[in-house]
């Protein structure tokens, strides 16, 4: 393995959007922050980006190839811990959900690093044979492989993770050759096992019952945001609907406090540097030689884009309400510290030579 010390112009500009995006989740955070603990939220948050950061870098030094020969053993010991956390005091419940692990004052959501470890054994696996891609026993048995992997998770629950991952997969497989055929047969399939998911979480249904039945609370008052700011908004740090108007403002709900202070101007800004976030992650893996590199590249662009568009949709009402923050603003340090170890690696896998590998979870 090989690896070339300069980034190509696509990604030195993919970093600058993701960069911009974390400058500006700081600033959102400390301008929420109650009067006099403006110093606790930036170094809370600065915290949060540092081990982003050095998540990151960790990322961009791990060796490509161990990575993938590794990633099934890594999986196997996430799944366990999240069936321990279902039913042993290790797991911290809110909002009707077992999704946390309590350290001290730090709550981490482990499940969010299934985001890193799922596009990576994923993309090996089709890198390994793309044939896999265009026959439906390989496919079947992936399906299985996934929701084997993501039992845990739909129990505890978190079904918006889960809906992440499979909207990647479909991505990656059309990405490398799946038939259009092939994924019209699976719609109906997926369709059947989100109701009976939907039907079985009484939380779940209702969130749909409330966005069917009209708009939710947390979505009027996001409109409320929207409305206040007006074009250019009241200022940073002006606002008043984030001392407890919005839920979960500074996470689910950031981009309703990003239109009260910073306007329309600050919304368009947002959704620009995630379009140009796409855009640049995608050519970054068009510029791949190798296939590895463009499906993992293009798995994790499509983690990203399709959480952020997930989000700023539903804070306008346009989807129903899902606990996804939007990616690196939101307030959150599992999140922030998982898209960015998903990122180096992905980035590393570009500038490197890879041999081809066995299958990471032994699907012929």
């Amino acid at each position: 393995m090989s690896a070339s010390k300069k980034f190509m112009p696509a990604t030195v500009a993919l970093f600058s959007c993701v960069g911009a995006l974390a400058v500006l989740g700081l600033l959102v955070a400390v301008s929420a922050a109650p009067p006099g603990d403006a110093g606790a939220v930036l170094m809370r948050h600065g915290l949060f980006l540092a081990a982003a950061a050095l998540a990151f870098a960790v990322g961009l030094k791990l060796n490509p190839q161990h990575v993938r020969n590794y990633s099934l053993h890594a999986s196997v010991v996430l799944w366990v811990l999240l069936f321990l956390m279902l039913f042993t005091s290790i797991g911290h419940t809110a909002n009707a959900a077992t999704r946390w692990i309590q350290i001290g004052p730090v709550s981490l959501q482990p499940s969010l690093f299934l985001q890193v470890l799922w596009p990576i054994m994923l993309s090996s696996w089709i890198a390994k044979d793309p044939l896999r891609v265009k026959s439906i026993v390989p496919i079947l048995k992936m399906i299985g492989v996934f929701f084997l992997l993501m039992l845990p998770v739909l129990l505890q629950p978190d079904f918006g993770s889960v809906v992440i991952l499979i909207v990647v997969s479909g991505c990656v497989m059309l990405f490398a050759g799946l038939p259009w055929r092939v994924l019209l047969i699976a719609i109906p399939f997926f369709a059947i096992v989100a109701a009976i998911v939907v039907f079985s979480f009484d939380h779940v249904l209702s969130r749909i019952d409330s966005w069917s039945g009209g708009m939710p609370e947390q979505v009027l008052r996001a409109h409320d945001a929207f409305r206040y700011g007006g074009w250019f908004g009241a200022g940073p740090g002006n606002g008043v609907l984030k001392f407890g108007y919005i839920p979960e403002s500074t996470t689910d709900f950031v981009l309703a406090l990003i239109a009260e202070e910073w306007g329309m101007a600050g919304v368009l800004i947002v959704w620009c540097l995630f379009l140009a976030l796409t855009f640049f992650g995608l050519r970054v893996a068009r510029q791949c030689s190798h296939r590895y590199g463009i499906l993992l590249m293009g798995a994790t662009t499509v983690v990203i884009s399709f959480q952020a568009a997930y989000n700023m949709a539903m804070v306008v009402g346009a989807l129903p309400v899902k606990g996804l923050p939007l990616p690196f603003v939101s307030r959150g340090g599992t999140s922030l510290m998982a898209l960015s170890l998903l990122l180096g690696i992905a980035i590393n896998s570009t500038r490197s030579r890879i041999r081809t590998q066995s299958s990471p979870f032994g699907i012929k």
